[in-house]
């Protein structure tokens, strides 16, 4: 199992740029397969262990975790942020293209 480093969070916090006057989304709780739960608990306390993630105990913003299986049997999280990309600012500085 590979072991994911520690990373300090104050140091890779990000701070995202919201449209003025927009209201924060909450996202209805999607049901997840039972069987999934053991495997994406494991993952969470991984990803909490590393501190990539941490608790908050109330948010404005809340989206549904999406369990995605990978090509060697793991299963990795992913969250659809496709209403907060919506209602955010874009960045001066964008990402530079592949070609």
């Amino acid at each position: 199992m590979l072991e994911l480093n520690t990373y300090d969070t104050p140091l890779i916090e990000n701070k995202i740029p919201l449209k003025p006057k927009v209201k924060p989304f909450k996202k209805n709780l999607r049901r997840i397969n039972p069987d999934l739960l053991p495997t994406i608990k494991k993952e969470l306390e991984k990803l909490l262990g590393a501190k990539i993630i941490v608790p908050l105990r109330y948010s404005d913003w809340v989206e549904n975790l999406v369990p995605v299986g990978k090509k060697n049997g793991e299963m990795k999280l992913c969250v659809h942020f496709r209403n907060l990309n919506k209602s955010s600012l874009r960045h001066n500085y964008p990402l530079p293209k592949m070609d």
